[in-house]
């Protein structure tokens, strides 16, 4: 059962260095009731801070910045970081990016992982994967 999933931030979150609305309306309204969430991204300092408006933060559970975990994706100890944070078993999560290097490295970890392409095909695997 998924308890808990988990964006990227640059092409993910946000789209041209604007938050993603489509996304961050779906966490909002249909995904941030029922699960955890959280970011784990690669990024060299908090600009996700200067995109992402109070509210829109509101939205995560946990951030993980790489720059200050002293870890990176595809790093194993990234995404187990972002999953003892947000208190969740590898198979109770789901990972979200834009690149797919990323998400077979979350896969590795024993994460259920979805390469990003666009917001109706990440919310077409994503919600099947919810359903299982």
């Amino acid at each position: 059962m998924v308890r808990a999933i988990i964006f990227d931030f640059f092409g993910v979150l946000e789209k041209g260095l604007v938050p993603n609305r489509e996304v961050l309306d779906y966490i909002k309204h249909e995904l941030k009731p029922k699960y955890k969430i959280g970011i784990v991204s690669n990024v060299m300092a908090d600009y996700l801070y200067l995109i992402l408006s109070k509210d829109d933060l509101k939205l995560f559970d946990d951030v993980v910045l790489s720059y200050k975990a002293g870890v990176a994706k595809p790093e194993s100890e990234i995404y187990e970081l972002a999953l003892r944070n947000l208190g969740v078993k590898p198979e109770e999560a789901v990972f979200i990016d834009d690149q797919e290097r990323f998400v077979e490295a979350a896969k590795a970890v024993g994460m259920k992982g979805i390469y990003f392409q666009d917001f109706n095909q990440m919310k077409r695997d994503l919600e099947k994967l919810l359903k299982e």
